[in-house]
């Protein structure tokens, strides 16, 4: 039996998986689509299997997206078929989540300033990216982290947390040069306090004034990333 796993969602995102882990060979481009590889699913008879394998993929993948391209929207998981050899194709119907649209950034200008693009780092793969999260209970309590919102102090503060404690400390952290004191304190001072970080933040009561340097969402959740990003590359390269 031959199953067909359609992903849909942002093209941008689905190029960008397709042309970056291309040795990986999990997204495939056929036909104007964009598929799971049918390997994934060689040995498998059941719809609900085949699903459920799908499902742990795309979490995988849009996993990937948040740490290593981090400018992408998430991707969801589309029609399945099964084909057997002379038998009527068969159409599974899923329930298909909302998801958001990215764009790439093709030109700049500023006044009369030549514009610099930095090379992107695509990651170290996804297999790599799926032996690490199969193996390191850490990284699967951080990978567990991701599948929820970054724009949630609680959630970040968890990955944060989970990073520091596998490293053996904040201490231990800060001597990566991952991230600074400076960073750190402001993150924890506004993910601590309800008053800047509202309804999300790690504490209910209003114990505490609002910190003198409090730290924006948007900057929380770049720092949280680049350090789970340099984490992660350090676990799969044998540095921690």
């Amino acid at each position: 039996m031959t199953w067909t796993v359609e992903l849909c969602g942002d093209q941008h995102s689905l190029r960008a998986l397709e042309e970056c882990v291309t040795s990986d060979a999990v997204v495939i481009a056929s036909g104007g689509k964009y598929r799971l590889s049918p390997v994934l699913f060689s040995d498998v008879v059941e719809y609900q299997e085949v699903e459920r394998i799908a499902k742990h993929e795309v979490e995988l993948l849009n996993a990937y997206l948040k740490v290593f391209l981090p400018n992408r929207m998430r991707i969801a998981l589309g029609p399945i078929s099964s084909l057997e050899p002379n038998r009527t194709k068969v159409h599974y119907v899923s329930v298909v989540e909302s998801i958001g649209v990215s764009a790439s950034l093709v030109g700049l200008k500023l006044g009369d300033e030549e514009a610099v693009f930095m090379k992107p780092v695509h990651g170290p793969g996804l297999q790599l990216w799926r032996d690490i999260v199969g193996r390191d209970q850490a990284v699967r309590d951080v990978f567990e982290y991701l599948q929820g919102a970054l724009n949630d102090w609680s959630n970040l503060g968890r990955i944060i947390e989970a990073i520091e404690h596998d490293l053996g400390g904040r201490e231990k952290l800060l001597a990566t040069g991952w991230t600074d004191s400076e960073s750190l304190k402001s993150f924890s001072a506004t993910a601590n306090n309800p008053r800047v970080a509202g309804a999300t933040a790690r504490h209910g009561a209003r114990k505490f004034d609002s910190p003198k340097k409090p730290m924006e969402i948007d900057q929380a959740r770049i720092m949280v990333l680049e350090v789970t990003r340099l984490w992660v590359l350090a676990k799969i390269n044998g540095q921690q």
